[in-house]
This record gives structure tokens, sequence and C-alpha cells, in this order.
């Protein structure tokens, strides 16, 4: 039996939303019969039950199991050898230009105590002047020379502490291996063979997140979907295919069961005198819940899903429960806690925009983009940035699970347009002879549009809502708004053309008895 312990490259990983699988490929020469291949160097966190052997060419596989080595010498990490590297070169600077400036200053304490003349016997005036001379220019350029090292000091001691900080993303054993994989196999004569080994491993696994960009309110928006990487698995993966997959192999396949659901009455207890009502029965719920709890579905048939017609990044490809996204172009990605960014797909859709203000509580305008025909890209949730040109404007949350036949995605707080709410003429009277106080607030709401575009917007506000039939509020003033009588909001559509402004005036009353106290904003 020949043993064959050879070197194995990572050839395509799979990359879930927790966990990866990887696949490596070996050939090796073999002996007519029974051979062994050793794929060794493994991650330590590979799981047994997910080795997937196969012999592409040259034999037949016969068994394939996993052990663990002993711990061999770690292997640093390229990238982190680069920054070790960065980091020696970075403390010599520092040690010369601390040296240099111990020179100057040396130097600078010497001219100091040498700088009164024992006399002026034998000393012409000339002498003296060209001596006072000399100090003074000396000590400048001693000066300018230690202002330099000290603004080069200053700027290699932050370098200094951001390579640290760096290095200290990187864990300290992450690249000590202590797998393998042993494969027996059958060869009828001599040769070659080629072996394909997948396991799957804990340490790696990716997360979708988004970018919005808008050049012009009225433009459609480019939307981009990204996938953060991340690969903790103690080696670097040099130009591997790589695909991005929505599904979790861990989660487990078993169909769910359900079971009878059986009740109970529980007729309450004897009354006591202080409370004689039967107004309440307890049900008792005898059914368990634990047994379907952490059911899944079973998987579907794969089939090519259409692309939009945006720029795809990567091919995707969906099942009933999962979508996989390949990556066009191999990827190199190191071992490490900082995460790689991909892009996956671009997208150019159409949106109508639409400005959104709760004048009572924010006057801040809000634009919103209510994009259509999303429904067939494949899009994730995630983090979405926004940016209006090249400005980033800041962030919200992209949940197509959620989303209606329109997806509705606040690009931001638009602050060329100008909202304020101002307090009005107040009016509170009380009877003289009649029992009530009747109170008035009123609110003035203006809207400017300083861009030079027409906006829509829908503006909203509240009257109070009362409770108490001794309480009535009566809307007197809405300026035409849409009144929900049941939640007190009120709704404005406005159309405001560019350079233009719209004014609207909220006022309310309301009436109570004159010994209540009423608290209104």
């Amino acid at each position: 039996m020949v043993v064959k312990d050879m070197t194995s490259a990572v050839e395509e990983v799979r990359i879930f939303l927790r966990g990866a699988e990887i696949k490596r490929r070996m050939i090796i020469d073999t002996a007519e019969g029974k051979n062994t291949a050793v794929f060794s160097g493994l991650p330590q966190d590979v799981r047994p039950e997910s080795i997937n052997v196969l012999i592409e060419k040259g034999g037949t596989l016969v068994s394939a199991d996993f052990g663990r080595d002993s711990f061999e010498e770690p292997t640093v990490s390229r990238e982190l050898e680069a920054l070790k590297k960065k980091y020696k070169n970075v403390k010599e600077q520092i040690k010369k230009i601390e040296f240099r400036q111990r020179t100057l200053e040396s130097e600078e304490k010497f001219l100091d105590s040498n700088k009164k003349i024992g006399g002026t016997s034998g000393f012409a005036l000339k002498d003296l002047k060209e001596a006072e001379s000399y100090h003074k220019e000396r000590k400048e350029e001693i000066s300018s020379a230690w202002l330099e090292t000290e603004n080069k000091l200053e700027e290699l001691k932050e370098e200094k502490e951001r390579l640290e900080k760096e290095m200290g993303g990187f864990p300290a054993n992450t690249v000590m291996y202590s797998g393998k994989i042993t494969a027996e196999f059958y060869s009828e004569s001599k040769g070659a063979a080629e072996i394909v080994a997948s396991y799957y491993v804990d340490s790696a696994w990716w997360r979708p997140f988004h970018e919005i960009r808008m050049t012009e309110i009225s433009a459609p928006v480019a939307l981009t979907m990204k996938g953060s990487i991340v690969q903790n698995t103690g080696e670097d993966w040099k130009d591997v295919k790589v695909k991005l997959s929505t599904g979790n192999p861990m989660l487990g396949n078993n169909q769910p069961v359900i079971y009878p659901w059986h009740i109970d009455l529980v007729l309450p207890q004897k009354p006591s005198r202080l409370n004689n009502s039967f107004d309440e029965m307890e049900v008792v719920d005898s059914c368990s819940s634990e047994k379907s709890r952490n059911a899944r579905g079973a998987p579907g048939t794969m089939k090519s899903a259409a692309a939009s017609p945006a720029q795809m990044m990567a091919q995707a490809t969906e099942s009933h429960t999962t979508t996989e996204f390949t990556l066009p172009a191999a990827l190199s990605i190191a071992s490490s806690s900082k995460p790689s960014k991909v892009e996956i797909a671009k997208h150019v859709l159409e949106a109508e925009t639409l400005y959104y203000c709760v004048s009572k509580l924010d006057t801040d305008a809000f634009l919103i983009a209510n994009i259509k025909g999303w429904e067939s890209l494949n899009l994730l949730s995630g983090e979405v940035s926004i940016f209006q040109g090249n400005e980033y404007v800041g962030k919200t949350y992209l949940d197509p699970a959620k989303a209606e036949e329109n997806m509705a995605i606040s690009l931001g707080r638009d602050r060329a347009i100008i909202v304020t709410r101002e307090r009005g003429n107040d009016m509170t009277s009380k009877g003289m002879i009649g029992k009530n106080t009747k109170v008035q607030r009123e609110w003035i709401i203006t809207v400017k549009n300083t861009r030079k575009k027409d906006i829509r917007m829908k503006l909203i506000d509240q009257i109070p809502v009362s409770v108490n039939s001794d309480l009535v509020v009566e809307a007197v003033e809405i300026s035409g708004a849409e009144l929900n009588k049941e939640t007190g909001i009120l709704t404005w559509s406005l159309d405001i053309p560019g350079g233009g402004s719209a004014k609207k005036v909220l006022k309310y009353s309301v009436t109570y008895p004159k010994n209540g106290t009423v608290y209104l904003d």
C-alpha cells in the first residue's frame, strides 16, 4: 500500500450565512492496488460528518476518515507578516528620531554653557560678534530641526498605534492546523489519481449589505448589493472560486410533525365573600410546541433565476429555500477577522420620490423612494448605506420580506426642505355661570422648498383624542387636511413648486369641566 501525504490546494468555497463548505484538490502518483492519500493541515473546526471525498480520476474510493494531528508549527498569515514588518520599520524610525533629538538637546546645552567666553582679554570685538552670531544661528537651526523631528515623531507614533490596533484584529492562534482527511482507494494500474475532498467549517461566513445612490430627486435609483466575507480558518485562500449562499446546512432538514392539541377546562375555586364573580374561566393548553419548534422545510429543486436588466456582478441561482451567488472572478481572501467586501449585483431602478414629515415630532423632511420592479432581483435583508451623489447621508435597513408592491426606502433627511411649526394665537375662556372651561390651541406649519424642482410631500400632524365623555375635542381649522377621527392623525398631501412654499393652520379646541385639568402641548 502506497501512502501519500501531499499538499492540496483550496479550489472552491461555498460560504453560508454561518459556516462554509471548502473544496480541495490533490493529484498524486499511484501504484497498482491499494493507495492512501492524506489531506493534512486542515482547519481545526472541520465537521467530520460533512466530509465528502471523490476520486475523479485514477481509482475507486474505498474509505475516507477524518482525524486530528498534533499541532503543527504556526504559520503566520501573509497579511499579518506584512503588518509586523511595517511595525518593526516604524519602531526603528522612532528610535532614530529620538536619538537625533537627544543629539540636538546635547548640542544646545553645550552652546548655552559656552555662550559666555571667559573674559574678553585677547579677543577682538569682531571675534566676539562672530561668536555671538554663530551661537544665534546655530540655536535657530537646532530649534527648526527639533520642530521637524517632533512633527515626524508624532506621525510615526500615530502610525505605530494604528498598526498595533490592526494587528490586534488577528487571533493569536488562528493559523494552527490539526485536521486531516485520510482517503483509501484502489487503482487498477500505476499512474496518477485526481482526488477532491470537501468539508464544512464554522469559521467563515458572509453578510449581505447594500448601497443606494441617487444623483437627483427624480432620477432612477442605483442599488448595489454587496457581501461582507470573513474567513478565520487559519489558512489564506488564494485564487479560489467563491459562491455565497443564503442557506445554513447546520439547521437540519426534518419536516415538521403536528400533534393533537388537547385542552381542558379548569373550574374556578369557590369564591370568598369579598369576591363572588364567576366572569372568567381558565383554559389550560396541554399541547407541547417543543416537538415542532425547530422543524425545517425540505430542500427543493434548483433552477436558474432570470437576471434583471441591470448589471449582474454574480450569477444567481435559487431553490425553494435558498439563493446562491457565484462570483464571476476568483478571489484571494486572507485568514483574518477583517471583512473582505465584494460586489454581487448592480441594479438601476425606477423610483417615485415623496417627502415625509411628522411636524409635531421632527420638523426635518425625509425623502422616501418607492422602488418598483424589485421582486425578481433576489434582494436580501441587510443594512443600506445611502448616498446622494457622492455624499453619505445615513443608513437604513432593507427587508424585502416586509415590502409591498412598491418598496419604500428612506433616503435620509433633506436640509433643502425647511419645515417650521410655530405657536399661533391660543385662547382660554372660563364660563362665569357655566361649568366648563374651553381651551384653544393654534399651530402654524410652513414648508419651504429651496430646491429648483417641484416636490411632493406628505405632511403629518395631530389633534388630541378624548377618552372621556366630559372632555370634548373639536377641530376648528385644519386647512383641508384629511382627519382620522379615531386616531386624531392629520394628513396633508402637498405639491410644492421649486422655490415655493405652503402654509397650513392647525387649530383645535378642548372643552372640559372647569374643576378639571387637561395637559396640552
